[in-house]
């Protein structure tokens, strides 16, 4: 029935008695939990040295039986082993959302022992189609068993197809030293050996992580060097929640411990995420507090030397003009391809242009210029000229005329913002993460065309230039009222292109009486309503609430939200953006202002001139209670 399998009425008499028992005797279970009597066993120990083996419900491809009352499949691995199980193909029936009747597949993946009893607790409870499943899934340790299950009702269900396969432990082991006592947290030292560079991860990843753990990864350099991560695989907790209340997630701290400046924050489903530490230090945690642990992260780490990607490939017979605050590169020498890096150990801002500028270019040259940041920094740049050549020819595209390219890193591809010709001057640009890299080509020759100038700086408040920075956030900022009454606020980067898989907070507080009032003056936020992942939206995000507030209002799209208006003395507003669109952001002006509540007490004057005290509710009671007693007193009269 199964390749590679061993099907029995009972289990192995070399499995655990517990298994036995589970197997051959009666497990009166509470609920969906239950594990009847007479399980058959179907165990995989080898792949018979193929790569993967097989495993199939019982008459794939035809519709499996009904009754099915415990299927045990049982994969027992060596001990330096755990076990990667796929389902290739799933058709389970499915009558409800939780999948714990009818028809289910029950996985435990966080077994000590081949066995499972009433006190075992599954980790995923599957059915449906393919589509509606997890499809890959890993043991913590050596086992991983799950059970099949079907009901009385017949279906037209063909159930499932699968590999497994047994992998090393090695293969996912962190290269940190663990630190005695401590449940999970490691420490990292530079020139220790193989250390210099390596991998870490989640606790049991490539499994799911254990709900309630907080772990902490501690980086700890020279003072020549920083320290570059990649988040090469990022699967928390599923969502469409931003990071600031979200119960699983990564936080990366600039230093030394939690105390330290937050340069990174992740959560929900994200990949190949760049972080770049300003200095020798740096603090990762890892916190889990869901109910639906995710597989996890894996994460690579170099302790890099600052001087690391600056250098000129420019042949020219005049020194670059740069020292440690400005930077100005004007290619001299017009050739076939050349590169420039421009780190902001080296130069915080400066100038780029086009070869020759302001002479006009010549034909076939490809210049790129990379741009490589630390910490908080992001790259900003801001043409102030811009004239390529265009034929006179209708409909030409940018691609076949002389362009300027800006690329980020998405997902670890170099990725596209936008391709720019002619002379309509593009939007000021703003990187994702600690690098960018602008590509200019001339493919024709041209006597008019002056090409391209351009302002380049490194910032840290991603051009929000308002409120007080908040440490603690990647991009927040703080108004209080009693610093500044009434200002404005706009996203990152304004009025230019926000950069991509991004999150900004704005925490807008005020004294107990007052209220905060906001005016969108623009709005233009890539997305469509109902502004959620599932519409891969941006958008803009209000809460009353300190703490997690299930019903925030969003908004997306270039429809101006209304005046809003806080229930009390605070108020957040968080704009998040994804890795897919761009767009120019917003434009806000905020007003705190005294709240006049209809129902708080007033101040009256008597005829002779005392202050007296009376709140309205309360002289709407006595005048209902003083008519209900006239009321009262003239129907005893009439009855």
């Amino acid at each position: 029935m199964m390749a590679g399998a061993k099907m029995f009425p009972g289990c192995r008499r070399q499995m655990a008695l517990a298994t036995l028992l589970m197997c051959l005797q009666s497990f009166f279970i509470v609920g969906s939990r239950a594990i009847n009597a007479g399980c058959r066993c179907v165990e995989f120990d080898t792949t018979y040295g193929k790569d993967y083996g097989v495993f199939t419900s019982p008459n794939w491809p035809i519709p499996y039986d009904e009754n099915i009352n415990c299927l045990l499949y049982t994969f027992i691995g060596k001990e330096d082993e755990l076990i990667e199980i796929t389902f290739d193909e799933f058709d389970v029936q499915k009558s409800n959302i939780e999948c714990r009747y009818v028809d289910y597949v029950k996985l435990f993946l966080h077994l000590t022992e081949p066995a499972v009893n009433e006190f075992n607790q599954e980790n995923f409870i599957l059915c449906g189609k393919l589509s509606d499943v997890e499809t890959t899934h890993y043991s913590a340790g050596q086992y991983l068993m799950f059970e099949f299950h079907s009901d009385w009702r017949r279906g037209n269900n063909t159930g499932f197809r699968g590999t497994f396969r047994f992998l090393s432990k090695n293969l996912f082991q962190t290269d940190g030293e663990p630190l005695h006592g401590s449940e999970c947290e490691y420490q990292f030292l530079s020139g220790n050996g193989s250390h210099g560079n390596g991998r870490f991860y989640s606790p049991l990843y490539p499994s799911i992580y254990p709900k309630n753990i907080v772990c902490a990864y501690h980086f700890i350099g020279v003072h020549s060097e920083r320290v570059h991560l990649v988040f090469e695989y990022v699967r928390l907790q599923s969502g469409d929640l931003s990071c600031l209340f979200n119960a699983d997630k990564i936080v990366v701290h600039d230093g030394k411990d939690r105390h330290s400046t937050v340069i990174g924050e992740m959560c929900n489903k994200i990949s190949f995420i760049e972080v770049v530490s300003s200095g020798p230090d740096l603090y990762v945690e890892f916190i889990s507090s869901s109910h639906f642990p995710g597989q996890g992260f894996r994460a690579t780490y170099e302790f890099e030397k600052k001087s690391r990607n600056q250098g000129l490939n420019i042949p020219s017979t005049e020194p670059e003009k740069s020292d440690s605050t400005t930077s100005t590169l004007t290619t001299q020498n017009p050739g076939q391809d050349y590169h420039k890096w421009i780190s902001s150990d080296v130069s915080r801002n400066g100038t780029i242009s086009s070869p020759n500028y302001p002479k006009p270019y010549t034909s076939n040259v490809h210049y790129s210029y990379t741009f490589s940041s630390r910490g908080k920094e992001r790259v900003q740049i801001i043409f102030t000229e811009f004239d390529l050549f265009m034929p006179f020819t209708i409909n030409r595209k940018c691609e076949d005329v002389d362009n300027l390219v800006a690329f980020i890193n998405i997902n670890g591809e170099k990725r596209r913002i936008d391709r720019f010709c002619g002379r309509t001057i593009p939007p000021q640009l703003m990187a994702n993460g600690p690098s960018m890299t602008l590509e200019f080509q001339s493919l024709e020759s041209t006597t008019s065309a002056r090409g391209f100038h351009a302002i380049y700086r490194f910032v840290t408040n991603f051009g929000i230039n308002v409120g007080s920075q908040d440490n603690q956030s990647v991009c927040g900022y703080v108004f209080n009222s009693w610093e500044r009454s009434n200002g404005s606020f706009t996203s990152p980067n304004y009025p230019g292109l926000y950069p991509r898989d991004s999150e900004c907070h704005f925490f807008f507080y005020g004294r107990d009486t007052e209220r905060v009032h906001i005016t969108f003056a623009y709005f233009d936020v890539e997305g469509v309503t109902p502004c959620t992942m599932d519409t891969a939206s941006d958008y803009v995000e209000f809460s009353n609430f300190r703490k997690v507030d299930m019903g925030v209002h969003r908004h997306c799209g270039i429809q101006k939200p209304k005046k809003i208006q806080s229930d009390g003395n605070f108020f957040r507003v968080t704009f998040k953006s994804n890795n897919r669109f761009d767009g120019t952001g917003f434009e806000a002006f905020y007003h705190f202002r005294n709240h006049v509540d209809p129902f708080t007490v007033k101040r009256v004057r008597g005829s002779a001139g005392a202050p007296l005290k009376c709140s309205s509710r309360i002289q709407h009671i006595i005048t209902f209670l003083f008519i209900t007693e006239v009321l009262c007193v003239i129907l005893h009269r009439v009855l």
